[in-house]
């Protein structure tokens, strides 16, 4: 039996809709899980019905998190908010935490995993970090634009390998403190956390990248997802 993979929708304020992009899907399927769409419910019923579907969670990229998550005001270059998905998303996490479900996190979802779990983040890296690489690129989207080192004895690296790889990147926010339980697993030149992990739960990881954009080309992270499933069987079959 294939594990269900929940993945967690954009909502756009302005046109009353949740959407998500193929790229999810097909990274999920082709890793051999089954996908679902999550829709943001501020309701806890719904999210643990949501949680009794699925065996694996991944929380997608979106929009920045409100600092008010983090016990933080708004700082310049803090951009778009979207307070339904943040609403959800955090005790959507934090309950997957407390059942140990496997969490996979991409980009905004690694931050909000990051978040959820006590932690903070830097709300605009330009601002922020002195000679920061740029961590928004033009290159198409599957295309690595800088390097990020993968620290060894992780369970990133057990996934990817130790040492450098060349990743893709949209963000312009990023984790500052790592939440209780939580490691750096990859940094980038710069000193930007690109990965953290959990060393308190089974799996629950979060890359700063967009794996699920390079799956199809020659820049893949299949192994990635290939680990993400594998603990997702795991949890199911228990």
């Amino acid at each position: 039996m294939k594990p269900i993979i929940g993945i967690t929708c954009l909502h756009d304020w302005s046109e009353g809709r949740h959407r998500q992009n193929d790229t999810y899907i097909n990274a999920v399927s082709k890793a051999g899980g089954i996908p679902i769409l999550l829709p943001c419910l501020i309701d806890k019923n719904a999210i643990e019905v949501h949680l009794t579907l699925i065996d694996g969670l991944l929380v997608s990229g979106g929009p920045d998190a409100d600092p008010r998550y983090f016990d933080a005001e708004p700082e310049p270059g803090l951009g778009a908010v979207n307070p339904l998905m943040d609403a959800y998303e955090v005790p959507l996490i934090q309950r997957a935490l407390e059942l140990d479900m496997p969490v996979l996190g991409i980009c905004r979802g690694e931050q909000m995993l990051n978040i959820a779990a006590g932690g903070t983040l830097i709300q605009h890296i330009p601002a922020t970090v002195a000679k920061a690489l740029k961590h928004r690129q033009d290159a198409p989207r599957h295309y690595p634009t800088h390097t990020v080192q993968v620290a060894g004895d992780t369970r990133l690296a057990s996934m990817l390998g130790e040492g450098l790889l060349r990743v893709n990147t949209f963000h312009h926010q990023a984790v500052l403190d790592l939440a209780p339980g939580f490691i750096c697993s990859a940094v980038a030149p710069d000193g930007i956390i690109e990965a953290i992990e959990s060393s308190t739960h089974s799996y629950a990881i979060g890359v700063q990248w967009h794996p699920e954009g390079m799956w199809n080309e020659s820049f893949n992270y299949d192994g990635l997802f290939n680990g993400f499933i594998e603990a997702a069987l795991s949890y199911g079959s228990k």
